[in-house]
């Protein structure tokens, strides 16, 4: 018996740039069996006959070891089940490590209930890693998503049907059923004055039939009636926050004695978002100082949200910020936004979760004190900085690389004229004197 495992690479059809990795099983007599790795980095650096990254910074070699861990960890399972004289499928063996509740639920399928495949999507959830910038992280948020539409579907059964959701089942989710939960959601709103979460909740719902039939093979599981609800689901016309970068600069020179500590900071933490392409809150607080490459003068990181490289130039307004959080930060983070409490994912998130509304409740407290009629958040900073650029002349796909963007989507979601007086004056200097 031969057992061997390879690493295979190819460009990413999500974005070009990055490579996808897939880990290739052999064994003598079996058809070889792929499955996909969720460590990623840039394509150009990937070489698939050494089967590794080829790059001297952390960051890859950190890569590089989780890889050659990876290998071995499956390798040992192969070496111990053919010491055991287990006869097993080149398919048991890829799947060896999948997560036991997955396959409880698949063992279990034709009897599961809504509630129990939702349990143990949020287990999976919380336990599923992922690799992102040198570090292995879990997937915390979504499983906090799904805990609140587990909460919402729970009331909703218990106020409609006087019935608990552990008495659901993928037969009873009809059309009819999808469509009085958003009668219920829609009215919730109209009572606490917000959307009820309407647009996020039926996402979460539609993935969750959609894996009960697609994966599992769920009886009864029907996506179909998701089609009454596009609309609902629909994220709607996307409007960007970019503000007119004036009020950035007087930001800066504002009077920081009007300002408690804590506030300061979160003040630091915009301004270093705007100067760094629009860096997005958790790739910020997430910063850590060997992304910092001082020698080529930019910063390399793959965001959090989405699996692309951002590159933005380490500029002096940068440099003045990092250095004056140097050495501030608890372990290799830059910026001292967690704390030696601050272990866990979970305890992470629910830390820059705070810290997202207090940057808001600062940038409130500045256009009250600059007397601005605006309306920002941390969200603001990656739409004035796109814009920003755009209008001095920047090519989009500088910009583009910066903000770990394509062109495309900053076109469409991100620029925002902000200048209108501005190109009003202009364009009356260029055509008012075309009547006379």
């Amino acid at each position: 018996m031969y057992c061997s495992i390879t690493f295979k690479g190819r460009k990413d059809p999500q974005d070009p740039k990055m490579v996808k990795l897939e880990m290739i099983f052999y064994k003598t007599g079996y058809t070889r069996i792929p499955r996909v790795v969720s460590i990623t980095g840039a394509y150009k650096c990937w070489n698939n006959e050494t089967q590794s990254f080829e790059s001297a910074s952390s960051e890859y070699l950190k890569k590089n070891q989780l890889l050659l861990e990876l290998k071995e960890k499956y390798m040992s399972v192969a070496e111990r089940w053919g010491k055991d004289g287990r006869n097993f499928s080149v398919l048991q063996w890829a799947d060896c490590f999948k997560p036991k509740e997955e396959e409880k639920a698949k063992q279990e399928s034709k009897v599961l209930t809504v509630l129990q495949l939702i349990n143990a999507r949020i287990e999976y959830f919380e336990n599923h890693e992922k690799f992102k910038n040198g570090k292995l992280v879990k997937s915390v948020g979504t499983a906090s998503m799904y805990k609140q539409f587990r909460t919402s579907l729970s009331a909703f059964t218990q106020k409609q049907y006087n019935k608990d959701l552990s008495r659901f089942y993928f037969t009873d989710i009809t059309q009819k059923f999808l469509l009085e939960y958003i009668v219920y959601l829609e009215r919730r709103g109209i009572e606490n004055g917000n959307r009820a979460g309407l647009r996020q909740l039926l996402r979460i719902f539609r993935a969750l039939v959609n894996y009960a039939k697609d994966e599992l093979h769920m009886y009864g599981a029907n996506p179909t009636i998701f089609e009454a609800a596009t609309e609902k689901m629909a994220w709607g016309q996307f409007e960007s926050k970019a503000v007119n970068p004036n009020i950035i600069r007087r930001m800066e020179f504002m009077d920081r004695s009007l300002f408690s500590e804590q506030e300061q900071l979160c003040l630091d933490l915009f301004l270093f978002s705007f100067y760094s392409g629009g860096m997005a809150n958790v790739d910020v607080v997430n910063l850590t100082w060997d992304m910092i490459n001082e020698k080529e003068g930019m910063i390399v990181y793959e965001r959090t949200k989405f699996p692309k490289l951002a590159k933005p130039l380490l500029i002096d307004r940068l440099i003045i910020i990092l250095e004056k959080y140097r050495g501030k930060g608890v372990g290799n983070y830059v910026f001292p936004v967690y704390t030696e409490k601050h272990i866990t994912d979970k305890q992470k998130m629910g830390r820059r979760n705070s810290f997202s509304t207090l940057v808001s409740e600062t940038l409130d407290k500045v256009c009250e004190i600059l007397g601005i009629n605006e309306k920002m958040t941390w969200y603001t900073a990656r739409g004035t900085f796109i814009s920003s650029e755009l209008d001095a002349g920047t090519p989009i796909t500088h910009v583009a690389e910066m903000a770990g963007n394509s062109a495309r989507t900053i076109e469409k979601h991100y620029y925002k004229n902000t200048k209108q007086d501005e190109l009003r004056q202009r364009m009356n200097a260029r055509y008012g004197n075309w009547g006379q």
